[in-house]
C-alpha cells in the first residue's frame, strides 16, 4: 500500500512536489484556492486525518499551523521554509513525530551536501555555501527576473543571516559581506542572505573557524537591491515591496542554478580544498529552481518513508546523509 503524503500549497513548487510524488505515493493536496485556509488550524486539523506526513509548500505564514497539527497527530512533517523564527518554532514542538524543516534547495540540500563534504577533512578552516536562482538571459538594470516566492526573496533580502567567525556563530547584515566569484569562467558577486546556514552554526560552533552562506547574483544586482531595502527604507514595507516586484520584474522559468560549496581545511596535516558544483538547468517540465527545491523535500520525505533517516523528533538538515539523499530518483538531480 503506498503512503499518503499531504501537500499544502499549490504554487509552482507545490504544483511540481505532486507531480515527482505521484507515481509512488497517495497525494491529498490542498491550496487556499479550493477552499483549504490554513491560517485556520481547525481547518488543517480535518485535512490531515489519515495522512502519513505532510510538506508545507506554501507561504512561510502557515507552517506553525501545519507543524503544530502534524505533532499532535503524529505523522512526519517537511517544509521548504528560510525563514529562522519559523524553523525555531517547529524545533520547540515537543512531538516523537518527525518534524523537518528547511528542505529545500538552500537551506535544504546545499546544507547536506557542505556537511557531508567537511567529513572529508580532519579540520576544516573554512566552508562556504553559495547558491543562486538566476535566469538564463536578462537585460534589465538589476539583472534579474524573478523564479520563486516573492515573499520569500524579500524576507531572506531583511532578514539577519548567520554565520561562524573565528569558530563563533554570530549574525551578519542582510545584503552585506560582498564578494567576487567566478565560476567556470562566468563572473558573479555573492553576499549575505538569511536562512541559507539553516542550523549549521549551532551544529559547528568551536568546530570550525568559518563557515558562511551567501546568494549568488550577477554582478550589479546588489547595488540595486541596498538602493530599494536601505535608502529607500522598503523593507520596512515588505507588502509595497512585494506588490511592486509582482507587478513590474518579469518571472522566468528560463532559469539556472548555480549550487557551489567549498570546504578548506587539513587532511593528514596537509591544506587541501573541496568543491562541489553543479549547475542545474530547467527543462519542458521542471523550471530549475521547481526541479531543485522540490526534488530536495522530495528526496528527504522519501528517506523518512523508507526509514533512512530518524524517524522522531526535529531532524537538522546537516545530519542526513548525502548519499543517501542523492540514492534515489529525487535527490539524483543533484549529481
Amino acid at each position: 500500500m503506498k503512503a499518503k503524503i499531504a501537500i499544502i500549497g499549490k504554487g509552482n513548487i507545490g504544483w511540481a512536489i505532486k507531480e515527482l510524488l505521484k507515481e509512488d505515493y497517495e497525494i491529498k493536496h490542498g491550496d487556499i484556492t479550493e477552499g483549504l485556509d490554513a491560517r485556520d488550524i481547525e481547518q488543517v486539523r480535518v485535512f490531515l486525518v489519515g495522512v502519513d506526513a505532510v510538506i508545507s509548500a506554501g507561504p512561510f505564514a502557515i507552517n506553525k499551523n501545519i507543524g503544530t497539527v502534524a505533532a499532535e497527530m503524529g505523522i512526519g512533517y517537511f517544509d521548504l521554509t528560510e525563514d529562522v523564527e519559523t524553523t525555531s518554532f517547529i524545533r520547540s514542538i515537543k512531538t516523537k513525530s518527525v518534524m523537518a524543516p528547511q528542505c529545500g534547495l538552500a537551506p535544504g540540500a546545499i546544507n547536506i551536501c557542505a556537511s557531508s563534504l567537511m567529513k572529508k577533512f580532519d579540520k576544516v578552516n573554512e566552508v562556504m555555501m553559495r547558491v543562486g536562482a538566476l535566469p538564463r538571459f536578462t537585460n534589465n538594470e538589476m539583472s534579474y527576473y524573478l523564479s520563486w516566492s516573492t515573499n520569500g526573496l524579500i524576507n531572506e533580502y531583511c532578514n539577519e543571516a548567520d554565520a561562524i567567525y573565528e569558530g563563533k556563530s554570530i549574525k551578519v547584515l542582510p545584503l552585506e559581506g560582498a564578494e567576487k566569484l567566478t565560476i567556470e569562467g562566468e563572473a558573479y558577486e555573492a553576499f549575505n542572505t538569511s536562512g541559507g546556514c539553516a542550523t549549521m552554526c549551532e551544529t559547528y560552533e568551536n568546530k570550525v573557524d568559518n563557515l558562511s552562506y551567501k546568494t549568488i547574483r550577477y554582478p550589479g544586482h546588489l547595488n540595486h537591491m541596498r538602493f530599494l531595502f536601505n535608502d529607500l527604507h522598503l523593507k520596512k514595507n515588505k507588502e509595497i515591496l512585494e506588490k511592486l516586484f509582482d507587478k513590474e520584474v518579469p518571472r522566468t522559468t528560463n532559469d539556472v542554478i548555480v549550487f557551489f560549496v567549498k570546504v578548506i581545511g587539513e587532511i593528514d596535516g596537509i591544506l587541501q580544498e573541496k568543491t562541489y558544483l553543479k549547475k542545474i538547468y530547467g527543462d519542458d517540465r521542471f523550471s530549475a529552481i521547481q526541479r531543485t527545491t522540490a526534488s530536495g523535500v522530495c528526496s528527504v520525505l522519501d528517506m523518512y518513508i523508507n526509514g533512512k533517516i530518524s524517524s522522531e523528533g526535529f531532524i537538522k538538515q546537516e545530519s542526513i546523509s548525502w548519499d543517501d539523499f542523492i540514492d534515489n530518483k529525487f535527490g539524483e538531480v543533484y549529481t
